[in-house]
């Protein structure tokens, strides 16, 4: 097996030590989850869902866990190394650098992942067997994210009566979009507080034009949710927290996508179906928008790399294809790549890199390792370098 120098970023956790102040963050790499292609009449699964890896610095795709019973993937979030995932009536937690599957728990109906204080918090909402809304007991659940064992729930008694969809904590407060999304016709239009300290609970009415809020997103005091309505038209609304007001503004005749929503700072940036455009809303302002992105294709899922502003967008015609746009804070595009059908949920990884060493490292399968963790790029033969410097970025050198 051949031997070459890899330098290799030292990646520091929550131990500091006296280099803590001049790490930098950098995007180590971007999860991106393809939920596939299922025969809904029949249930065959058509094209299984998977996991896959993007690496930027090296412009790398690859499959790392394919979903053998998810129809569809909902959510995912990075906490300390470990990729938590809501798969179709489970949450799944991987490890971020070996991509192994370290622990699997059934919740019927989960819906969308936060963290905090050590748990996962998770909302539900789906259909029974006969594809009608299926009531649960309690529409808010926490699991132990080390073990992922239950830890408790907010019941219909005390919480949320109908089911649940977006969810953020700011601090030890949870902001909840309660929808009914799945009780066609019957849609709701609530946004709930939850205090994960002393339990206490309650819920704002985003009133007649604020039904089915299906995307969640805080920044200070605001928190913003992008609603359905009737699955024919959009509106925003937005919870001034401090102030305890909320206000709900029609935006569109159109339903804006299920995935397509980011925020970028205090600006929403979305898209309308059937609109060749990203909109950009300010959220001290709902009511009105400008154009971030004038040619645009149909995106399904969205995320911005938080150390650049750059664009992640999925497209897909849900069967058999999907790839993932880059563009700057500019829309400019800057790459793209193919990835799995129907990518909709993206997940960045961003880590803290504090000094580069050079260590010599055992070559791997063939002498060539795709990263600094030595997992195989694909690549024929010859001796290759992987250089990664202090920001993060890395590139392949090859040898004659």
């Amino acid at each position: 097996m051949t031997k070459l120098t890899v330098r290799v970023l030292l990646f520091l956790g929550l131990m500091g030590n006296g280099v803590i102040g001049s790490a930098q963050s950098y995007l180590h790499q971007v999860f991106i989850l393809n939920e596939g292609w299922s025969n809904w009449q029949t249930g065959e699964v058509m094209e299984p869902a998977t996991l896959g890896v993007y690496d930027p610095g090296l412009q790398s795709y690859t499959v790392a866990d394919t979903l053998e019973n998810a129809g569809f993937v909902s959510d995912a979030l990075l906490r300390e190394g470990q990729l938590f995932v809501a798969a179709d009536g489970h949450l799944l937690k991987y490890d971020a650098d070996t991509y192994e599957l370290l622990a699997s728990v059934n919740v019927n109906g989960i819906r969308q992942l936060a963290y905090a204080n050590g748990n996962i918090y998770l909302t539900r909402g789906d259909v029974d067997a006969n594809g009608m809304n299926q009531p649960f007991d309690a529409y808010l659940q926490w699991f132990n994210a080390e073990t992922l064992l239950y830890e408790g729930e907010l019941t219909t008694a005390a919480g949320p009566q109908f089911a649940t969809e977006g969810i953020e904590i700011v601090g030890d407060v949870a902001y909840i979009g309660i929808n009914n999304a799945f009780d066609w016709g019957n849609e709701v239009g609530l946004m709930g507080r939850f205090d994960l300290i002393t339990e206490e609970y309650e819920e704002w009415d985003l009133g007649v034009e604020g039904k089915n809020p299906n995307r969640l997103f805080a920044a200070g005091d605001a928190i913003l949710t992008v609603n359905n309505r009737d699955y024919g038209s959009t509106s925003l609304s937005v919870l001034d927290a401090s102030l305890e007001t909320v206000e709900t503004v029609v935006v569109s005749d159109a339903n804006a996508g299920c995935l397509a929503a980011v925020l970028d700072g205090t600006t929403l940036k979305y898209q309308i179906t059937g609109e060749g455009q990203v909109r950009a809303t300010e959220l001290s302002n709902p009511a009105e928008s400008t154009v971030w992105l004038a040619d645009a294709p149909g995106y399904y899922g969205v995320a911005l790399d938080p150390t650049t502003g750059d664009w992640y967008g999925s497209v897909t015609d849900y069967s058999t294809f999907g790839f993932v746009e880059i563009r700057n804070a500019d829309g400019v595009l800057l790459n793209q790549f193919d990835c799995g059908v129907s990518p909709g949920v993206i997940c960045m990884d961003v880590r803290t890199a504090a000094s580069v060493i050079e260590l010599p490292q055992d070559a791997g399968v063939k002498g060539l390792p795709v990263d600094i963790l030595g997992r195989w790029a694909g690549f024929n033969e010859g001796k290759v370098q992987v250089v990664v410097d202090s920001n993060g970025a890395k590139t392949l050198r090859f040898e004659e």
